[in-house]
């Protein structure tokens, strides 16, 4: 019976020990809470100040590859196994080193002896408190405190002095500020107005002046002793030369300015109409640069001129034969019109004759629906 039950047990524990091994170490023994304060994130900057990159860098890759480690990634069982077998020897070396120093031994130390000889499983290692770290509230105390006491070092006086020496730099901060920003402003603005200067004193004087005295369109003399003043607006000569230059944009009206003034040129003397010449040439010139189209090439004009006729002529065609249709259409209808009401008359002339019209095709005017019913010799039986 012993037997059974022993089997029954370790059948359980065997059990109990695959579904411990398939839960996680880190999920099932506790953790050693020593670097909780150094992990903790009120502790980011005392942190950062500690432990410089390099020892960081070296820390995280030695982390890494323990967690690879395949020694270390135990199960539950092996972990309990190896916390039990390292007390074990740690009891049994104090014990020894007991037995060696001690004169008197005891009998509890027998007692003791006897107890791991005969059950190592039963001693267990006595427990140790745990240094709880300082709770959260005490180290945000202790964190204002020591801030409070690097601003009266850094500032070197008491709260009330501190602060107004403070309001007394932010003060003088703005009002530096305010006059770099005036002296820029000045800067700008002097600036401006030398380039303007510059600009004013470096531009080409106008060719032609707006305000003349215009002699030449006054018959009479001007009266010197007259009080008011005759002053006449003279054309400006860039506006007449282009204007004049300017061709209409109809081609076949460009094709006779231009046969116009090539006659007016020919009856000219030769001198004379070289010296045109030139000058139009000139002209044509200024009149392109001011974006003025001039058009004087006869070829391509008459080519133009030759297309808009062609075009007129399509026009023209396509606009009789639309007029053609329009009426023979409008003929179709007074025809159809006309037919309907001639029918229209003879049906309503037929009716009152008393004329039977023609049946159409089929079987309209037939009996077959209507049943055999009661001849008339039997009805009148």
């Amino acid at each position: 019976m012993p037997t059974d039950l022993r089997a029954s047990l370790e059948k359980h524990n065997e059990t109990f020990g695959t579904l411990l091994s398939l839960i996680p170490a880190k999920y099932y023994l506790p953790q050693d809470d020593g670097n909780e304060q150094g992990t903790s994130k009120y502790h980011k900057n005392k942190r950062k100040q500690k432990a410089p990159k390099q020892a960081i860098k070296e820390a995280s890759k030695k982390a890494r590859r323990e967690k690879l480690d395949p020694a270390n990634n135990k199960s539950v069982l092996d972990l309990q196994n190896d916390q039990l077998a390292s007390t074990s020897k740690g009891k049994q070396k104090a014990l020894t080193r007991d037995d060696s120093d001690g004169d008197e031994p005891s009998t509890e130390s027998d007692v003791h002896i006897e107890d791991a000889g005969s059950d190592p499983e039963e001693v267990t290692a006595p427990d140790v408190p745990l240094s709880r770290p300082e709770s959260i509230e005490t180290l945000r105390a202790k964190l204002h405190a020591k801030i409070e006491t690097m601003k009266i070092k850094k500032q070197g006086g008491g709260e009330g002095s501190s602060k107004d020496e403070l309001l007394e730099e932010r003060r003088l901060q703005r009002a530096a500020m305010r006059e770099r920003r005036r002296k820029e402003t000045k800067a700008r603005i002097k600036r401006e107005r030398e380039g303007k200067e510059k600009s004013k004193g470096t531009a080409p004087p106008p060719k032609t002046q707006l305000l003349v005295m215009d002699s030449v369109s006054s018959p009479s003399k001007p009266d010197h002793h007259s009080q008011l003043t005759n002053v006449a607006f003279s054309s400006i000569a860039k506006s007449s030369s282009s204007s004049r230059l300017k061709t209409p944009s109809n081609p076949t009206q460009a094709l006779q300015q231009l046969a116009s003034r090539k006659e007016k040129l020919a009856a000219l003397p030769e001198e004379k109409r070289k010296q045109i010449e030139e000058q139009e040439r000139w002209e044509k010139a200024e009149a392109r640069l001011e974006g003025v189209k001039v058009r004087e090439d006869e070829s391509r004009l008459k080519k133009a001129a030759k297309r808009n006729e062609k075009e007129k002529a399509n026009s023209k065609k396509a606009w009789t034969e639309r007029k053609e249709q329009l009426a023979a259409n409008m003929a179709a209808r007074e025809k159809k019109r006309a037919d309907n009401i001639a029918s229209r008359n003879e049906k309503r002339k037929e009716k009152h004759k008393g004329v039977k019209g023609k049946s159409r095709p089929g079987f309209e005017g037939k009996t077959f629906g209507r049943g055999k019913g009661k001849s008339k010799s039997k009805a009148r039986a």
